[in-house]
């Protein structure tokens, strides 16, 4: 799960802030520098002592979003011994992934745990990631779930995605479509565009929801508008058979160069084959050799699409070539 956005949003705000005490000082190595006036500005700790106490995680914020973690750690610490919710999250994140101190999921586990206690509810959406993957603790999606729960009772929006994905996930002993199709539907209202692909497809297969292909094909339009590559993909796939929407083959064509751009392998495959037709697009061996090298780089073999593109290289092999000053027509 990426970071909470709180944390997110409170490291940008804080950025420019840290920016005068963190920025690192590069010397003059073609030449002496001069020797400066006496500085009239407090050392770095001294101006971090300084500061309100309230002011301090935000600077531990700014330095974490700069790369500077071990400042973060040291300022977080002395902001966690007093109880501070936030600083105890941040502490556990950077325990979590190794950022600038060992990682130690352990010790996350611990922070993270510590901090859900003293209010802040983002360190729950972490522990439910740890205890669904078993990172630190034995695999536990049931545990998960529950602190996902309890983070949405306490007004964590984004959760509602996570425990929909364990609403979905036949391992997790809480299997719910049902209740995944709602869940989803509130993280999408939320702008949540992972969720919005996650209930189209709900919608497409008719799970925890009466199927219909025309809102499946609505919302993934949505996402496929919002940049999400999978959406695009599956998008173009159901534009191409006209499956909940007209069909159109130079439309679907154009989302699949839209992913295949950005790299997805499956787009690649499917773009490649539409230039070996020539359907959507002007019928090119060229590119759809191009675009299946692509996908075979990544794993992905189209074996029709190899027998066409090898095929037409026999017929090109095997074309006598034209007499010198002859023309080949006649």
């Amino acid at each position: 799960m990426p970071m909470p956005p709180e944390i997110r949003a409170a490291c940008l705000a804080a950025a420019f802030g840290l920016s005068v005490l963190a920025a690192p000082v590069v010397a003059a190595e073609t030449a002496p520098t001069p020797p400066k006036p006496p500085s009239t500005e407090a050392a770095v700790p001294d101006l971090l002592a300084s500061l309100p106490d309230n002011d301090k995680i935000d600077y531990a914020f700014g330095a974490f979003q700069r790369g500077y973690y071990l400042t973060a750690f040291e300022i977080a610490v002395e902001r966690a011994k007093l109880g501070d919710a936030k600083a105890q999250s941040l502490i556990g994140y950077l325990y979590a992934n190794g950022l600038g101190l060992p990682k130690k999921p352990e010790e996350a586990i611990i922070w993270y745990q510590l901090a859900a206690r003293n209010g802040d509810p983002q360190a729950l959406v972490e522990l439910a990631n740890l205890a669904a993957l078993g990172v630190g603790m034995p695999v536990d999606k049931k545990k998960a779930a529950t602190y996902l729960e309890e983070a949405l009772g306490k007004g964590v929006v984004e959760a509602n995605y996570w425990l929909g994905l364990l609403c979905i996930d036949p391992s997790s002993g809480i299997l719910d479509y049902a209740r995944a199709a709602a869940l989803f539907r509130a993280a999408a209202d939320e702008g949540n565009v992972d969720a919005t692909y996650a209930l189209a497809a709900l919608f497409r297969e008719g799970q925890g929801v009466v199927k219909n292909e025309a809102e499946a094909a609505r919302l993934m339009g949505e996402a496929a508008r919002e940049g999400h590559i999978a959406a695009q993909v599956e998008y173009a796939i159901m534009m191409f058979n006209g499956t909940g929407v007209a069909r159109d083959q130079k439309t679907a064509a154009a989302w699949f160069k839209v992913a295949a751009e950005a790299g997805n392998p499956v787009a690649q495959s499917r773009l490649a084959r539409l230039y070996a037709s020539g359907e959507g697009v002007p019928r090119d061996l060229d590119k759809a050799r191009q675009w299946n090298g692509y996908a075979r780089r990544a794993g992905l073999v189209d074996d029709w699409l190899e027998q066409q593109l090898s095929a037409e290289a026999q017929k090109t092999a095997e074309k006598p070539p034209a007499l010198p000053g002859v023309d080949a027509g006649n």
